[in-house]
Protein backbone atom coordinates (compact mmCIF):
# COMPACT_ATOMS: atom_id res chain seq x y z
CA UNK A 1 0.00 0.00 0.00
CA UNK A 2 0.90 3.22 -0.94
CA UNK A 3 0.23 6.56 1.25
CA UNK A 4 0.46 9.65 -0.59
CA UNK A 5 1.74 12.81 1.03
CA UNK A 6 2.06 16.40 -0.07
CA UNK A 7 6.10 17.17 -0.01
CA UNK A 8 5.90 20.88 1.56
CA UNK A 9 3.97 19.74 4.63
CA UNK A 10 4.30 15.95 4.44
CA UNK A 11 -0.02 16.19 4.37
CA UNK A 12 -1.73 12.65 3.59
CA UNK A 13 -3.79 13.32 0.88
CA UNK A 14 -4.60 9.73 -0.06
CA UNK A 15 -3.49 5.67 0.09
CA UNK A 16 -3.71 3.47 -2.94
CA UNK A 17 -5.83 0.25 -1.88
CA UNK A 18 -3.88 -2.73 -0.01
CA UNK A 19 -3.26 -5.92 -1.53
CA UNK A 20 -1.17 -8.71 -1.75
CA UNK A 21 0.85 -7.02 -4.86
CA UNK A 22 1.25 -3.35 -4.61
CA UNK A 23 0.60 -1.07 -7.58
CA UNK A 24 4.33 0.54 -8.69
CA UNK A 25 5.17 3.90 -6.99
CA UNK A 26 4.48 6.25 -10.02
CA UNK A 27 1.25 4.71 -10.92
CA UNK A 28 0.07 4.54 -7.34
CA UNK A 29 0.98 8.37 -6.95
CA UNK A 30 -0.34 9.38 -10.25
CA UNK A 31 -3.88 7.57 -9.75
CA UNK A 32 -4.56 9.16 -6.10
CA UNK A 33 -3.06 12.97 -7.29
CA UNK A 34 -5.85 12.62 -9.87
CA UNK A 35 -8.64 11.80 -7.85
CA UNK A 36 -7.81 15.04 -5.80
CA UNK A 37 -10.17 17.85 -5.89
CA UNK A 38 -7.70 20.01 -5.11
CA UNK A 39 -4.44 19.06 -6.74
CA UNK A 40 -1.20 20.31 -7.90
CA UNK A 41 0.98 18.65 -10.48
CA UNK A 42 2.24 15.53 -9.16
CA UNK A 43 6.01 16.72 -8.73
CA UNK A 44 4.47 18.26 -5.33
CA UNK A 45 3.33 15.00 -4.00
CA UNK A 46 5.65 11.66 -2.83
CA UNK A 47 4.97 8.27 -1.80
CA UNK A 48 5.65 6.05 0.97
CA UNK A 49 5.06 2.55 1.18
CA UNK A 50 3.88 0.15 3.76
CA UNK A 51 4.39 -2.94 3.64
CA UNK A 52 3.26 -4.70 6.68
CA UNK A 53 -0.58 -5.77 6.78
CA UNK A 54 -1.24 -4.99 10.36
CA UNK A 55 -0.06 -1.20 9.96
CA UNK A 56 -1.37 -1.32 6.19
CA UNK A 57 -5.31 -2.70 8.02
CA UNK A 58 -4.64 0.57 11.09
CA UNK A 59 -3.67 2.92 8.67
CA UNK A 60 -7.10 2.83 6.43
CA UNK A 61 -9.35 2.27 9.64
CA UNK A 62 -7.93 5.76 10.69
CA UNK A 63 -9.80 8.95 9.55
CA UNK A 64 -7.34 10.51 6.57
CA UNK A 65 -7.09 13.67 8.65
CA UNK A 66 -5.05 11.29 11.52
CA UNK A 67 -2.62 9.61 9.63
CA UNK A 68 0.54 11.57 9.50
CA UNK A 69 4.05 11.20 8.19
CA UNK A 70 6.91 11.77 10.08
CA UNK A 71 10.51 10.92 11.14
CA UNK A 72 11.28 7.97 12.83
CA UNK A 73 14.90 6.08 13.25
CA UNK A 74 17.43 7.06 11.90
CA UNK A 75 15.61 9.91 10.07
CA UNK A 76 13.15 7.49 8.26
CA UNK A 77 9.86 8.43 7.09
CA UNK A 78 6.94 6.33 8.82
CA UNK A 79 3.13 6.94 8.60
CA UNK A 80 1.27 6.78 12.14
CA UNK A 81 -1.74 7.19 13.45
CA UNK A 82 -2.37 10.62 15.59
CA UNK A 83 -5.23 11.55 17.24
CA UNK A 84 -5.56 15.32 16.85
CA UNK A 85 -5.56 17.34 20.10
CA UNK A 86 -8.75 19.14 20.92
CA UNK A 87 -8.53 22.43 22.43
CA UNK A 88 -11.85 24.73 23.46
CA UNK A 89 -12.48 28.10 24.07
CA UNK A 90 -13.78 29.35 27.33
CA UNK A 91 -15.39 32.94 27.88
CA UNK A 92 -15.72 34.44 31.05
CA UNK A 93 -16.53 38.10 31.96
CA UNK A 94 -16.27 40.42 34.59
CA UNK A 95 -20.46 41.53 35.19
CA UNK A 96 -21.55 40.23 38.69
CA UNK A 97 -24.41 37.52 38.75
CA UNK A 98 -27.09 38.84 41.06
CA UNK A 99 -29.86 36.52 40.16
CA UNK A 100 -30.06 33.82 42.54
CA UNK A 101 -30.58 31.04 40.75
CA UNK A 102 -29.60 31.09 36.70
CA UNK A 103 -26.26 31.83 36.51
CA UNK A 104 -26.24 34.55 33.76
CA UNK A 105 -24.40 37.77 34.60
CA UNK A 106 -26.12 41.18 34.68
CA UNK A 107 -25.44 44.47 33.45
CA UNK A 108 -27.59 47.51 33.23
CA UNK A 109 -29.86 47.71 29.86
CA UNK A 110 -29.08 51.63 29.05
CA UNK A 111 -26.95 51.15 26.24
CA UNK A 112 -23.80 52.54 27.59
CA UNK A 113 -22.97 49.95 30.34
CA UNK A 114 -20.33 46.97 29.30
CA UNK A 115 -18.69 43.81 30.60
CA UNK A 116 -15.35 42.83 29.48
CA UNK A 117 -14.84 39.48 27.81
CA UNK A 118 -12.12 37.46 27.89
CA UNK A 119 -11.52 34.31 25.87
CA UNK A 120 -9.02 31.75 26.79
CA UNK A 121 -7.77 28.90 25.26
CA UNK A 122 -8.12 25.35 26.57
CA UNK A 123 -6.69 21.73 26.68
CA UNK A 124 -8.49 18.54 27.23
CA UNK A 125 -8.30 18.89 30.81
CA UNK A 126 -9.44 22.56 30.61
CA UNK A 127 -6.20 23.50 31.46
CA UNK A 128 -5.50 27.50 29.87
CA UNK A 129 -2.70 26.97 26.85
CA UNK A 130 -0.63 29.60 26.74
CA UNK A 131 2.43 29.33 24.36
CA UNK A 132 3.42 31.75 21.34
CA UNK A 133 1.84 29.20 19.24
CA UNK A 134 -1.85 30.08 20.92
CA UNK A 135 -2.44 33.28 18.35
CA UNK A 136 -5.39 31.74 16.32
CA UNK A 137 -7.48 34.54 14.54
CA UNK A 138 -11.26 34.20 16.52
CA UNK A 139 -14.57 35.08 14.98
CA UNK A 140 -16.87 36.99 17.25
CA UNK A 141 -21.08 37.10 17.61
CA UNK A 142 -23.81 38.13 19.79
CA UNK A 143 -27.35 37.78 19.21
CA UNK A 144 -27.95 41.16 21.43
CA UNK A 145 -25.84 44.36 22.58
CA UNK A 146 -22.64 45.81 20.63
CA UNK A 147 -19.50 44.02 20.24
CA UNK A 148 -16.41 46.38 21.14
CA UNK A 149 -12.68 46.07 21.02
CA UNK A 150 -10.66 45.98 24.69
CA UNK A 151 -10.00 49.68 24.11
CA UNK A 152 -13.96 50.46 23.12
CA UNK A 153 -13.22 50.72 19.36
CA UNK A 154 -16.71 50.00 17.43
CA UNK A 155 -17.58 47.46 14.72
CA UNK A 156 -15.09 44.42 16.32
CA UNK A 157 -15.72 40.89 14.36
CA UNK A 158 -12.92 39.10 15.17
CA UNK A 159 -10.19 39.00 17.85
CA UNK A 160 -6.56 37.41 17.58
CA UNK A 161 -5.43 35.42 20.72
CA UNK A 162 -1.86 36.42 22.42
CA UNK A 163 -0.82 33.54 23.87
CA UNK A 164 -3.82 31.60 24.29
CA UNK A 165 -6.24 35.06 25.82
CA UNK A 166 -7.93 37.92 23.99
CA UNK A 167 -10.05 40.69 25.60
CA UNK A 168 -13.17 42.50 24.07
CA UNK A 169 -16.45 44.44 25.20
CA UNK A 170 -19.83 43.62 25.49
CA UNK A 171 -22.04 46.63 25.46
CA UNK A 172 -25.49 46.56 26.20
CA UNK A 173 -28.43 48.00 24.82
CA UNK A 174 -31.98 49.64 26.13
CA UNK A 175 -33.73 46.35 25.88
CA UNK A 176 -34.04 43.65 28.60
CA UNK A 177 -33.04 40.20 26.72
CA UNK A 178 -29.98 37.65 27.29
CA UNK A 179 -26.84 38.07 24.93
CA UNK A 180 -25.06 34.94 23.82
CA UNK A 181 -21.44 36.13 22.53
CA UNK A 182 -19.83 33.50 20.71
CA UNK A 183 -16.27 32.91 19.80
CA UNK A 184 -15.27 30.28 16.79
CA UNK A 185 -12.75 29.57 14.96
CA UNK A 186 -12.00 28.25 11.19
CA UNK A 187 -9.76 25.73 13.26
CA UNK A 188 -12.02 22.16 13.44
CA UNK A 189 -9.32 21.58 16.33
CA UNK A 190 -10.43 24.41 18.28
CA UNK A 191 -14.34 24.36 19.59
CA UNK A 192 -16.41 27.25 19.89
CA UNK A 193 -16.96 28.97 22.54
CA UNK A 194 -20.36 31.24 24.30
CA UNK A 195 -21.23 33.12 27.15
CA UNK A 196 -25.09 34.53 28.71
CA UNK A 197 -25.39 38.13 29.55
CA UNK A 198 -28.60 39.85 30.51
CA UNK A 199 -29.22 43.19 29.87
CA UNK A 200 -31.48 44.12 33.09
Amino acid sequence: MWIVYRKKDRKVVGMSAFSEHDLEKQVALTEVVRGLVERASEDKYDALQVKAPDEALALIAAPLAHVVIGEGAKGKLQATVETPRISSLRLSCDARDVHPVDGIPEIPADGAAFTTITVQKADERGEPQRSRTDNDELHLRTTAGTLLGADGKEGVTSVKLKQGQAVFRLLSEKARRVATVTAFSGDSGLQDGSIRVEFI
